[in-house]
């Protein structure tokens, strides 16, 4: 990619949109491809959208052990343009303060970190090395989290800036910081010695991982796409 077309709108919204559209694209057929299983129940049969994560399409080998040849891919290819989409994202947000304020600048930052960061994860999935998956899912999740928030402040503040994008911002930090936090909690209590002990609360727990992933990840298509639009509308007023 030429990163020098990061500063004009116009490629902004264009790597967004695509990026965004790929990743839907990519999913949404590897859903309808999934074999079956998830975590709790690996005879299941298909996806569910409440009991598999995102992570689950990637591995070459579903959790029912059949094969994903062609589901697999799609969803690596898919998270690896919505990354890429997240990159232009972020930049449009910044944008939204002129001059680029100190928030601005901390949402890019952040936000490539965490991109880049992410790469990793389609990358190395479960399937082929759990431990090193879920480090690099918490290694991206920070930096994330820190973008996010900033981007949030940026959209808050910003004038001109309508509610749904407001909106979609907050159900995005919501649902993730909710995940991220349930996640790094789910894999680091075994070690810190904070197992509950109920096991009514470790199943609610695990449970809500797949449900709070898929509602960040709902948050953050919208977000992006509603920046986006704003965007090409603010170009349309110039």
């Amino acid at each position: 990619m030429n990163w020098g077309k990061l500063k004009d709108d116009v490629w902004l919204v264009r790597i967004c949109g695509a990026g965004v559209a790929c990743f839907i694209a990519c999913y949404a057929v590897a859903i309808a491809l999934y074999p079956g299983g998830t975590w709790w129940d690996p005879e299941a049969e298909g996806h569910s959208l409440t009991r598999n994560f995102l992570c689950d399409l990637m591995q070459t080998e579903a959790l029912n052990g059949v094969p994903a040849p062609v589901g697999s891919p799609l969803a690596r290819f898919g998270m690896f343009a919505m990354l890429v989409g997240l990159v232009a994202f972020y930049v449009q947000v910044a944008k939204f303060e002129s001059p680029v304020s100190r928030a601005g600048r901390i949402a890019q930052g952040a936000g490539l970190v965490a991109c880049v960061l992410g790469l990793a994860v389609p990358i190395v999935t479960s399937g082929l090395w759990r431990l090193g998956h879920i480090i690099a899912v918490v290694a991206a999740f920070l930096p994330s989290l820190i973008a996010t928030i900033a981007a949030l402040v940026v959209c808050l503040r910003a004038p001109g800036v309508s509610w749904l994008i407001r909106a979609a911002g907050i159900v995005t930090l919501g649902a993730g910081a909710v995940d991220g936090f349930a996640y790094l909690f789910f894999y680091a209590s075994p070690v810190l010695g904070l197992v509950p002990e109920s096991m009514e609360t470790r199943m609610m727990i695990t449970a809500s991982l797949p449900l709070f992933q898929r509602v960040a990840t709902a948050g953050i298509v919208a977000w992006a796409t509603l920046v986006s639009l704003h965007t090409l509308w603010a170009m349309r007023r110039e």
